[in-house]
């Protein structure tokens, strides 16, 4: 009788020994497939990460490249073949703008009473710009031939402001007429390079202000690099 109960304790203990194996064993493995998981979605927000990084400096750079790109070629319109004289009655055309690795040309109409206000202090202004080596100041009436009141007008404003620097009366026709008609504010000064680019942005409204001097000398020091680099 002993040897039976001592035998069935025996089986009892056993199976409980293998149902706390397997518990174990569920546990353990649990625990295991649930690491190896999160260390995969570790890894692969990881490589998200550079992925992420990678994209951002190669965007940053193409950024960095096209900003290089814009600055070395500076501008993107080119000034057209004209025709034009000055109060003297000179000839100037696109030939002269490449004497001059940069040229100021300051546009304006006989209507517009900014423009001329502002041409008695544009004298000071031009002799300054002019001092600098390689680079040219003049002003162009876009009205002048336009009819006989606007001619008249022209030589009245000549003889009143008597401006230092060349006063181009520009021939309104062709390729330069569609160029000047995207002009929308007078007066409105662009620099070119030898080769007739526009350089930078226009600068709309009168260069009296220190801010619109500080742009214009900007355009002009771009200019003169674009002009040096194309030889």
């Amino acid at each position: 009788m002993k040897n039976k109960i001592l035998i069935a304790m025996l089986f009892a203990l056993t199976l409980t020994a293998c149902g706390n194996t397997k518990n174990e064993t569920k546990v353990e493995e649990k625990p295991e497939t649930q690491q190896e998981e999160v260390k995969k979605d570790e890894v692969n927000k990881e490589e998200d990460k550079k992925d992420e990084s990678k994209e951002a400096d190669s965007q940053e750079m193409k950024k960095e490249e096209t900003e290089s790109v814009d600055a070395s070629k500076a501008g993107a319109k080119m000034l057209p073949d004209f025709k034009a004289t000055d109060q003297d009655g000179n000839g100037y055309s696109k030939e002269d703008i490449a004497k001059n690795d940069a040229t100021v040309i300051n546009l304006w109409f006989t209507g517009c009473s900014a423009c001329i206000e502002e041409m008695e202090a544009l004298n000071d202004l031009a002799t300054e710009i002019k001092g600098q080596e390689g680079v040219d100041f003049v002003s162009m009436c876009t009205d002048k031939d336009y009819d006989d009141s606007t001619k008249e007008a022209y030589e009245r404003i000549m003889k009143d402001k008597k401006p230092t620097y060349q006063a181009l009366g520009v021939e309104y026709e062709g390729a330069m007429k569609e160029f000047l008609e995207n002009i929308f504010v007078y007066p409105t000064t662009i620099v070119v390079d030898k080769n007739g680019n526009v350089i930078g942005d226009p600068i709309e409204g009168a260069l009296t202000i220190p801010e619109q001097q500080e742009k214009l000398q900007e355009n002009i020091n771009k200019a003169i690099e674009s002009s040096k680099a194309s030889k």
